[in-house]
């Protein structure tokens, strides 16, 4: 299958591309752009020393001055990735507003942080790790995560959801059901189910690479992003 040919959300670059247009459009997507990165912001954060609650307030108040200056406007594909970019913004953020001795109360920003108790769980098997590899870490889950769900909806569109189900663990490792017991639950051949999920695995790694250029410029690898992506979450 081909990358044109698969049907994906509004991708990073038009939706920075949204942010330079009308106030509606750009307010929209914003608050999309915002709701994406703030995980590896949060972790960015608390891997640099501050607490749960500074850390929510930090963010919060990195996402309200991102809306009220149209952060993203900023941003330019060629000029290099969006990871980069979102982080390089975040930390010149934390110095000036160190400098300001500025505090921003929880809740002024226009985009909810939610989930707070889930990336404190997941932060608090990274206390040791570089503020910024944990940053990368959680920029790479919402990479995959992404990709997992636009995998899971081509299935759903497909009218093959009880497929999807069947296949999915085959991404991260062995079925936990056999081949052939998952041919007679479906009531497909066992050839069916080899393909299955050869087909599975080939299209998430088509939505992955497309999740991926969807956050570099035209003239870097998708495949070393990739990888580095891969080697960042296996640490």
């Amino acid at each position: 299958m081909s990358q044109s040919s698969l049907s994906f959300q509004p991708t990073r670059w038009t939706l920075v591309q949204q942010v330079k247009g009308n106030a509606t459009d750009a307010s929209q997507a914003l608050n999309e752009l915002c709701s994406m990165y703030w995980r590896p912001l949060y972790a960015y954060a608390r891997s640099f020393g501050r607490s749960m609650e500074d850390s929510e307030d930090v963010v919060q108040g990195f996402m309200a001055k991102g809306i009220e200056k149209a952060l993203f406007s900023a941003a330019v594909k060629e000029k290099g990735k969006m990871r980069t970019f979102l982080l390089t913004s975040f930390k010149r953020y934390l110095r000036d507003e160190h400098a300001k001795e500025v505090t921003i109360k929880r809740g002024s920003g226009k985009v909810e942080v939610t989930d707070i108790a889930a990336e404190e769980e997941r932060w608090g098997d990274e206390k040791a790790i570089d503020p910024t590899v944990s940053f990368d870490k959680r920029w790479a889950l919402i990479i995959v995560e992404a990709a997992g769900e636009q995998l899971r909806q081509k299935y759903k569109e497909e009218g093959k959801i009880k497929l999807y189900n069947a296949l999915i663990p085959s991404l991260s490792g062995e079925l936990t059901a056999g081949y052939q017991d998952i041919a007679d639950d479906l009531h497909i051949s066992l050839s069916a189910v080899k393909i299955g999920v050869h087909r599975m695995r080939k299209r998430y790694g088509e939505m992955l690479r497309a999740e991926i250029i969807e956050t570099i410029t035209e003239n870097e690898d998708p495949d070393d992003e990739l990888r580095y992506l891969i080697a960042i979450l296996s640490e």
